[in-house]
């Protein structure tokens, strides 16, 4: 088509050649033409200096009319192409969000994604604070100082603490000439040393509640339009569901509904996931409906034509599907999402199951054939359904474990509980099946968390049958076995590897009654007690199990405690008080060196003389030398270890009078 703007522009610049005046009907057309075009607004510009250069006239007027009503239709489709860019952008965003985990990550990603859409300087993220009651900076993107990261707003008090309060979006073009707001000092401060001019927040809710604030900042003076203010309170909107599902996590209709959701938008958004959708609609119902992990296995094996399997977190494999065989060693996961491993012909591959931080082990896939990307996705979507399973499972199994372990509160209480009703309790909950002997456990653990060792004994009585609960500072376990030396030889280590900790356990056994339960706790909670006092922790024991120690304590009483005491240490111990002397530590050190007093002064850093000197005064204080030969000397050395006991366990609990 000729360049009718070019010839206009010739006349209207007096070249020769011009072209006849066009009528009102080309006009109109060429108008019709530019908006059909989507033409840009230059040639808009130059059709309208047409209009202006023909005679005046009422078909002039209508055309100005015709052309003032373009432009708004111009402006309407304008408006309209923003509103379609800014959904599309909104959908982009809620995929890419869904395919975070990571609360943090999550937050971060829609930051970064709300600078991008409304194009400004700087983008914050508020919450406000459930304790403090104020407003802070969660996550900041584009800030130029820290003053403005820190930043801390009372409620009512500048943009975020306005939005908090009232619940609605607020802009303005300068912050600090706005008379609307009300505005902290400290705030202000912050904002002009980071140059902000234009604010815009949003509300981010929680139901009714609103818990933070969505920002966008610019440098310069900027009045946001009613689109811009839609966006941005959908991005907000954004950060609402992505803190709510954090905080909801834990609750398995809630993570049902978003896996569902996410499969739906997913195969919505890419034609290639069709496959992993329908998997998805098969695999959901399992999880809903609670089917065991066996069950999902097998339906995964059909989807894939191979061989699934389940594999615990400790490497044991929980489920196979069918008669199917796995390769041997059995296959471990990898950093990533999901890898193949090595072995030729099948091919193997395997995918983490994980709850948020929590792992539950790893599915294994045996195939003939390398699977397609929908079938990795729907492999990774059964690791995700497998993991919710195990996560209602854990929380049905946590209800479970509260009961039992009020049980076993009443039953170690130390008010004596009505044995009768008790027995009764036990029989009905199905916690214990007193018609066996069990053995009671007492565990403490060092570099790790009491929670952490109470989660490994849950996990280990899930398997073995019994009861772990807490009770007293002390992790305790009723295992159905009449073994406790068996027990003993084994729990600490078991505990041990499940936790990454060192762990101490005193063992007590058999137990046949509740009442006899309650006898064995004393016992295993005094043998925990004695491990401790003699250093021997990481290890798991029977009373029977400390030695010479052991059997002196089991069959003695307090008196003759006392009087072996008196008869050994207690006037050493008296002279090194009255005299400020070290006949104790000198003493231990001479047993501890074979009765050498050479050795003994270098373990002191003394003197050999000094030692020498000690030991005769030792002679002076107990008035004879017999505890230099051999049978003397393992009565000393005997009452040194009582001492140290004692000092750290009350001689009551270390030697229990009869019938308590």
């Amino acid at each position: 088509m000729p360049d009718q703007t070019g010839d206009t522009a010739a006349a209207a610049t007096g070249r020769s050649g011009p072209r006849p005046p066009e009528t009102a009907e080309e006009l109109a057309a060429r108008l019709l033409r530019l908006l059909a075009t989507e033409a840009p607004a230059v040639e808009f510009e130059a059709l309208a200096a047409v209009v202006e250069a023909s005679p005046p006239g009422p078909r002039r007027d209508e055309m100005f009319l015709a052309l003032g009503s373009a432009g708004r239709v111009r402006d309407l489709l304008a408006h309209r192409r923003r509103r379609e860019r800014a959904a599309l952008a909104l959908v982009e965003s809620a995929r890419d969000l869904a395919s975070l985990h990571d609360v943090d990550e999550v937050l971060e990603a829609l930051v970064r994604r709300t600078r991008q859409l409304l194009r400004t300087d700087a983008t914050y993220l508020a919450l406000r604070d459930p304790d403090l009651g104020d407003v802070y900076m969660r996550i900041t993107l584009g800030t130029l100082t820290r003053a403005i990261e820190t930043i801390r707003q009372p409620v009512g008090s500048g943009i975020g603490g306005r939005v908090v309060a009232t619940g609605v979006p607020f802009a303005t073009a300068d912050y600090l000439a706005d008379p609307r707001l009300r505005r902290d000092p400290d705030v202000t401060d912050a904002v002009v040393e980071d140059g902000i001019v234009s604010i815009a927040g949003a509300p981010v809710r929680r139901g009714d509640e609103v818990i933070g604030v969505l920002f966008v900042a610019n440098r310069y003076s900027r009045a946001f339009d009613s689109a811009e203010m839609d966006l941005l309170c959908s991005l907000a909107d954004h950060a609402s569901i992505v803190i709510g599902n954090a905080e909801l996590f834990q609750r398995a209709e809630r993570t049902a509904a978003e896996l569902r959701a996410a499969n739906d938008e997913l195969a919505e958004r890419q034609r290639a996931l069709e496959r992993a959708g329908a998997a998805h609609e098969q695999l959901m119902p399992l999880a809903l409906r609670r089917a065991d992990l066996g069950e999902l296995v097998d339906t995964v094996a059909t989807m894939l034509s191979g061989t699934v399997a389940a594999i615990g977190t400790d490497g044991s494999v929980l489920v196979t599907s069918g008669d199917g065989d796995l390769p041997s060693p059995v296959p471990q996961p990898r950093d990533d999402a999901h890898a193949a491993l090595p072995g030729g012909v099948p091919t193997c591959w395997t995918v983490p199951v994980r709850a948020g931080d929590t792992s539950f082990g790893h599915l294994v896939l045996v195939t003939d054939e390398v699977p397609s990307d929908a079938d990795v996705r729907t492999f990774e979507r059964a690791a995700q359904t497998a993991a919710l399973m195990l996560l209602l499972d854990q929380q049905v199994g946590a209800a479970e474990h509260q009961v039992r372990g009020e049980l076993l509160e009443d039953l170690l209480a130390e008010r004596e509980p009505d044995w009768a009703a008790l027995t009764r309790r036990i029989r009905s909950s199905g916690a214990l099946d007193l018609r066996v002997a069990h053995t009671v456990v007492v565990a403490t653990a060092t570099g790790v968390t009491r929670a952490a060792l109470l989660r490994a004994a849950t996990t280990h009585v899930g398997v073995r049958g019994g009861l772990a609960a807490e009770h007293g500072g002390r992790v305790v376990m009723v295992l159905p076995r009449p073994d406790p030396d068996a027990v003993a030889r084994t729990i600490a280590v078991d505990l041990g590897r499940l936790t990454g900790g060192l762990v101490t356990a005193g063992v007590a056994g058999p137990a046949d009654t509740a009442a006899d339960l309650r006898t064995r706790h004393r016992e295993a909670q005094r043998t925990l007690r004695l491990l401790v006092a003699l250093g021997r922790d990481g290890e798991g024991a029977c009373p029977t199990d400390l030695g010479m120690l052991g059997v002196i304590l089991d069959g003695t009483t307090q008196h003759q405690i006392r009087a072996l005491l008196a008869r050994t240490v207690e006037p050493l111990r008296r002279y090194d008080i009255d005299h400020n002397a070290l006949l104790l530590d000198t003493l231990d050190a001479y047993f501890a060196t074979g009765q050498n007093p050479r050795a003994a002064a270098r373990r002191l850093q003394v003197h050999p003389n000094t030692v020498y000197q000690r030991l005769d005064r030792i002679d002076q204080v107990l008035g004879h030398r017999r505890w230099r030969e051999t049978q003397g000397g393992v009565t000393m050395q005997l009452g040194l270890q009582l001492h140290r006991l004692t000092t750290q366990i009350p001689l009551e609990e270390l030697v229990p009078a009869p019938g308590t």
